[in-house]
Order: C-alpha cells, then sequence, then structure tokens
C-alpha cells in the first residue's frame, strides 16, 4: 500500500502554498493599497500540467476583461480564424443608362470596422490606448485611417459598375440582429467608426478657444466648439452632451495651455440614420446623384430575399484573426459585445441574451467547465461576471490544444512591455516580450469617500518560460485602493511585475 499511495502522490502536480512565492512577489501583495484585497491566482505548467504556484483557484474572482477570451475563442470557434465579413450593397429596381429607378440597399453584416482602420486589406490598426475608452481614461489616441473607407469604397465599386444616379432612394438594412446599448454606446449590424464621433482638442491662447477637430464629418451632423484654453496646470475639464438625436454635439469646458491632442468621444444615437447619410455623402463624393424620391418611400424587402436582388458591391473586411487581435491588444468593449450577437446570428438567432446563452453552451460542451465556475452577463468583461482561475486557465488549455487556431489566438494577445494594453508595462524586466496575457480592470467610484476603488486588476494568459514551455496563468486582485484615476497604472506595473517574476524563476 506504501509504495501505492507513492507512486500515485508521483503524478500529483505539486500545490504550492502562499508562503512558497518568491518574496518578491509577496512584497508586492502586501502593499498597503491591497491591505484589504483579496488575490486568487494559478500558474500552470503547460507541457507537465505541474501547478506552480497556486491560491484559492477554485473561487470565484471578478475576471474584468479577462473574459474576452471566451468571447474571441467562442468566435473563433464558431466563425473560423479566416472568416471575412461581406457586407452587400443591393439595387431593388431597374438599372437603365447608369439610373437606378428604385433603391439602393446597403446591408449590415455586423463588420465591427467597415474599413475604418485599415490600410490594406489584411490588417486591422489599433493604438495602446483605444477612443472607445477617451472619456474614461486618459491617454486616447487615434489611429489615421478614415473611419469612412468602407463606404467610400462601396461608392468606388457603385460607381465603377457605371452607376451615375439614383431615382428613388438609399436604405441601411440593419435586420441582422437586435440593435443593443452596452456601456453607453449602440452595437448595430453595420457601425461607422464603431458608432463614435471622435473630437480632438488642442490649446489656443490662453482664454481663447481651444482648437477642435472631428471625425468622421457626414452631412446632417455638426459640432460646436465651446471649450475654452486655461493655464497650464489648471483643470482638464470637458463636457460633451447633444440634441435627442444626437445630430448636434456640444462640447464645453476647460483645456490647459499643456494638453495636446486631448480626445473625447460622442455616440452615436442613430447608427442606421448615421450610416445612411455617411453612405449618400460618399455616393456623391463619387459624382453619384441621389435624388431621393419622398413619395416613394418603399420598405425593405423580406431578408429573405435580399440576395434574389441585384448585387451592386461587396465590403470584403481583414481575416476574423485581425479582429480578434484589435477586441483582445486594446480590451475592445464594443468589439467583445458584438460577439454575443455574432454568435446568435451563427445559430439563426438574433439576441443579446441568446447570444450569450451560446457564449455559455461553448464554455461548457468544448471548453468542458462545469456551470458553476463561470458567471457571464456580458462579453466584455463587467464587474457582474466571475470565473474561478481554473475554469479561465482551463480556456487557456482548450486554445493551445488547438492548433489550428492557436497561433492567432495567441499573436492576438497583448505582448508584455510591446503593444496593445501591456505596451507600457514591465518594458524594462527580462519578461518583457515573453508574457502575452490579457489584461481585465474594474474601477468603481466610492461616494462614500469621494475617491475611486479597484474592483479587479487581473491578468491571465501565457509566460514562455526559458526553456521555451508555456506557462498559464491567471492572476487577480480583487477589491484594492487607488484614490485617484491614474493610481490604475502603477497596479498594472504590480501585475506586470509578479509575472515577470514568474518568468525570473522559470527554467
Amino acid at each position: 500500500m506504501r509504495i501505492f499511495m507513492l507512486a500515485l502522490l508521483a503524478f500529483i502536480p505539486l500545490m504550492a502554498s502562499e508562503e512558497a512565492i518568491p518574496d518578491k512577489i509577496l512584497q508586492i501583495m502586501h502593499q498597503e493599497k491591497y491591505a484589504h484585497a483579496t488575490w486568487r491566482y494559478l500558474f500552470k505548467d503547460a507541457e507537465t500540467g505541474q501547478v506552480l504556484f497556486q491560491k484559492d483557484a477554485d473561487e470565484m474572482a471578478l475576471p474584468g476583461s479577462t473574459t474576452k477570451l471566451f468571447s474571441v475563442a467562442a468566435l473563433l470557434h464558431a466563425y473560423g480564424d479566416d472568416y471575412r465579413f461581406k457586407t452587400p450593397v443591393y439595387a431593388l429596381g431597374s438599372i437603365d443608362n447608369g439610373i437606378l429607378n428604385g433603391t439602393l440597399i446597403l446591408v449590415g453584416k455586423g463588420d465591427l470596422t467597415m474599413g475604418g482602420r485599415q490600410e490594406g486589406s489584411d490588417t486591422i490598426e489599433f493604438t495602446k490606448m483605444d477612443h472607445i475608452y477617451a472619456n474614461d481614461v486618459p491617454g486616447a489616441l487615434l489611429t489615421p485611417q478614415d473611419p469612412l473607407n468602407g463606404l467610400n469604397q462601396l461608392a468606388k465599386i457603385i460607381k465603377d459598375k457605371g452607376i451615375k444616379e439614383i431615382e428613388g432612394n438609399v436604405l441601411v438594412d440593419d435586420r441582422l440582429f437586435e440593435t443593443v446599448e452596452k456601456r453607453g454606446m449602440l452595437i448595430s449590424s453595420l457601425m461607422i467608426n464603431e458608432n463614435l464621433i471622435d473630437i480632438v482638442l488642442n490649446p489656443g491662447e490662453v482664454g481663447h478657444a481651444a482648437a477642435l477637430s472631428w471625425r468622421p464629418q457626414v452631412h446632417g451632423y455638426s459640432v460646436a466648439n465651446g471649450v475654452k484654453t486655461v493655464a497650464a496646470g489648471e483643470p482638464l475639464d470637458i463636457q460633451i452632451s447633444s440634441d435627442p438625436l444626437g445630430r448636434t454635439i456640444i462640447v464645453k469646458g476647460t483645456l490647459p495651455a499643456d494638453q495636446k491632442n486631448v480626445v473625447r468621444v460622442s455616440p452615436i444615437k442613430d447608427p442606421n440614420n448615421f450610416a445612411r447619410a455617411a453612405f449618400i455623402q460618399a455616393l456623391h463624393a463619387q459624382g453619384i446623384k441621389v435624388n431621393i424620391n419622398e413619395r416613394r418611400q418603399p420598405n425593405l424587402p423580406d431578408q429573405s430575399d435580399l440576395q434574389d436582388l441585384q448585387l451592386i458591391a461587396v465590403w470584403k473586411s481583414p481575416p476574423l484573426y485581425e479582429y480578434a487581435k484589435l477586441i483582445l491588444k486594446v480590451s475592445h468593449n464594443l468589439g467583445a459585445n458584438l460577439v454575443p450577437l455574432l454568435l446568435a446570428v451563427h445559430n439563426g438567432k438574433k439576441t443579446f441574451a441568446e447570444g450569450m446563452l451560446e457564449l455559455g453552451k461553448f464554455s461548457q460542451e468544448a471548453v468542458k467547465l462545469p456551470p458553476s465556475t463561470f458567471v457571464f452577463i456580458d462579453g466584455a468583461g463587467g464587474d457582474e461576471n466571475r470565473l474561478t482561475p481554473n475554469a479561465e486557465v482551463q480556456l487557456l488549455e482548450y486554445m493551445r490544444k488547438k492548433p489550428e487556431k492557436f497561433q492567432d489566438f495567441y499573436n492576438a494577445l497583448p505582448i508584455l512591455g510591446v503593444d496593445g494594453s501591456l505596451e507600457d508595462f514591465g518594458k524594462t524586466t527580462k519578461a518583457a516580450g515573453k508574457v502575452r496575457a490579457k489584461t481585465g480592470t474594474g474601477v468603481s467610484f466610492n461616494l462614500g469617500t469621494n475617491q475611486f476603488f479597484l474592483t479587479t486588476q487581473t491578468l491571465a494568459g501565457y509566460i514562455e518560460r526559458k526553456d521555451g514551455h508555456l506557462i498559464e496563468f491567471m492572476l487577480s486582485v480583487n477589491n484594492g485602493q487607488m484614490p485617484e484615476i491614474k493610481d490604475i497604472f502603477p497596479i498594472f506595473e504590480d501585475v506586470s511585475q509578479i509575472t515577470a517574476t514568474i518568468y525570473d524563476i522559470s527554467e
């Protein structure tokens, strides 16, 4: 019996206690700001299955945006890495001598970017701090590409087909799935600039108006500038409002003289109208006359009948793995919450709730997670979501064992000290470039103290050991102190330093 027990123990992975963790890591975890926080983590050798370090790995943690690992994995599982969105334009009516007597119909197919971040046909650009966060976190940067690129290219194709005039109407079909609002932004089947208007502010002379530019500029929409330049060091205070339809945007406040290229965004309130106006504008720019006949306001044909119409143009997106990269590298909430809707469509459904059920099915049936190990309220990682470290690491292991998908998934993760949401962290460590992981951040405001509060800072992904093996891990700290919003950045650095220490001691 003793020999049997010794043999059995040889196959049981070592479960390291908190005391076995390097002192350098314990010093980070025992800082005053984490005095009332809870740490949960699991670090596991992917090759041998040996648990290197763990603490409460079967207890629920707030995963934050590491939820996106599940959303992206489910999306790739459903559609395939090389899937491309194809956004069509149909003609309903007759075309004679270059004149369409009828209706031009642009059909939304769920393309997140619609060419707005593209230089070529196969890549999507991103920055380390995306514009979707511009109103919440300092340092947002815009990609340089034209947000109207996809619509402009469709208009050019239509012109090249010989159409010179439209006598009738131009419509947008957004019936692919329900339009929903998540985190103050609308998710629709046709999105231009992710349904946001970008506003860029630069200081003028102190006491005078700040310089303001905005994009994409579309006929029927305007931005009024009420921002005043103040002396360097004075408060940066920008407020944005709009009329009920979102077509007249008003920007007010103060901009210090030492603040440059400050980005803010205003949500588009009627995506269908905005896309339609932008498409008509693109047609005009190609010299195509659009004569809207107010007496001819046809209803959209049944969705099942669209394929029987004359196909005029198609916008083809980059491959899906580029969207995975965008969602994971910059923690793109809008893109992650688009995923449940795309999962719903893939299964012949239309609602966000139906898509979340599909995400749950993927987690249980493909990843083999017990339903008691996760709670998904959205696809982006709200504070209502829950995951155990074991569940998150099981997903990482599932993806690693899918060779046809893993490399694209792995490449889509932020790289410590190199790019995405980890670009500015761990830069001087030996682990820079060796950790690929998704960040997850949750912040609340404590009305009782008038200070910010960390609900979660989580990191989940892979550490490439010195011997080339991968370590799969989830590291999460919940309920920390961060009186000011800028205090989030040192917390990012703390979790990055922990992964760097794990790399340092790896063989």
